[in-house]
């Protein structure tokens, strides 16, 4: 088995050879006589744990366990306090700042080596145990991961007529949505986890489809007035079902999303859209990026009722219903990262023309 290793903080030497001493034989030592020295050697290795004192020159221990524990690369360690401190205040305090443990001085050898086994065996367990819930964790998003694509596909064998357009606006609103990370104005509400849950939710804006008969489906581009009545319908489907899900799981970020998403992709900046008739920012954030990307695939795509547009001619009219149709902010930044969407539609071009010249090949096959 691999030593475990230590990092020693004291500005007196001697209270460090006395450590050393007992510890040397069994673990690697790191030794460092200040917070800073101690945050340089930090900087190169990460110990299995840190044994410090409390007194120490420029920033003593308290400040540095404070750093230690709102550092999300130290705050796993375990820090043993040594110091000659014996009052219940300074223990107390050290304790509630983060410290595993506090030894007193003059130490008894074979207590500290076995409260240094206790906080390393403890931390290494709850290593292993981290480990295990992430692998739970993506099990189990790799599963809602297939059957958000399930449920995606059941909507497009539903809807024959827009081929590809759930995996399609998935795939522009991922790449949106990243650029948009990158923004300042968009910072703090687009981390990580956002995009991740949103990224997601994408897929299955349009999953009310699958509660309109097949009649309807089948006459999108024809219905005319009655076409507001398919929106707010299929919108309030799948907002349903997001909703039903919540109450099972209020603190789902995912269904959260997925729920404003499918709900809202259909309303207007300017408060004429559908189903409730939200403007401005009353339309969560999600559903206005879902709404660009969404017209974009329509417009670029082919339909019964009009031929493929250009990228060109698409963003064009995307930059027309600026301010009415879309969020003005939201239509300069996709115009901004135009081409990165262009890149997508490029690919998508590539893989239907792939697509086709292999059905066509098919097609002389016996």
């Amino acid at each position: 088995m691999d030593k475990k290793s230590i990092l020693m903080i004291d500005d007196v030497k001697l209270n460090l050879s006395t450590a050393r001493d007992v510890l040397q034989n069994e673990y690697i030592l790191y030794e460092a006589s200040s917070a800073q020295e101690g945050f340089d050697i930090l900087n190169k290795h990460i110990p299995d744990l840190i044994l410090m004192d409390l007194v120490m020159p420029e920033m003593d221990g308290y400040e540095m366990i404070e750093i230690l524990k709102s550092t999300r690369r130290f705050m796993g360690i375990p820090v043993i306090i040594l110091t000659a401190h014996t009052d219940s205040e300074n223990e107390v305090k050290a304790l509630e700042l983060g410290a595993a443990d506090f030894i007193t001085k003059p130490f008894v050898p074979a207590v500290m080596k076995r409260r240094i086994e206790t906080q390393i065996e403890l931390s290494s367990y709850q290593h292993s145990l981290e480990k295990l819930v992430q692998e739970k964790v993506e099990e189990v998003e790799k599963l809602q991961d297939a059957l958000s694509v399930g449920f995606a596909e059941l909507v497009e064998s539903r809807d024959g007529i827009t081929g590809g357009h759930v995996k399609n606006t998935g795939l522009y609103f991922d790449v949106f949505i990243r650029a948009l990370k990158g923004e300042a104005k968009y910072r703090d509400e687009i981390t990580d986890e956002y995009i991740k849950n949103a990224v997601r939710s994408a897929p299955l804006h349009d999953i009310g489809k699958v509660g309109i008969d097949d009649v309807t489906l089948s006459q999108l581009g024809r219905l005319g007035d009655a076409r507001d009545q398919y929106i707010e319908k299929h919108c309030t489907l799948g907002g349903q079902t997001f909703h039903k899900l919540r109450k099972m799981f209020p603190e789902s970020e995912f269904l959260k999303i997925a729920e404003n998403m499918t709900l809202y992709h259909h309303e207007r900046w300017d408060g004429t859209g559908g189903p409730f008739g939200l403007k401005g920012e009353e339309i969560p954030l999600c559903a206005r990026v879902m709404t660009i990307v969404d017209t974009y695939d329509v417009l670029t795509s082919e339909r019964p009722y009009k031929p493929p547009y250009s990228h060109e001619k698409s963003v064009a009219i995307i930059v027309e219903g600026k301010g009415t149709m879309y969020d003005p902010d939201l239509v300069d930044e996709f115009v901004k990262h135009s081409e990165l969407i262009r890149e997508c539609f490029k690919k998508k071009e590539e893989l239907l023309k792939q697509k086709a010249d292999n059905n066509f090949a098919d097609s002389f096959k016996i």
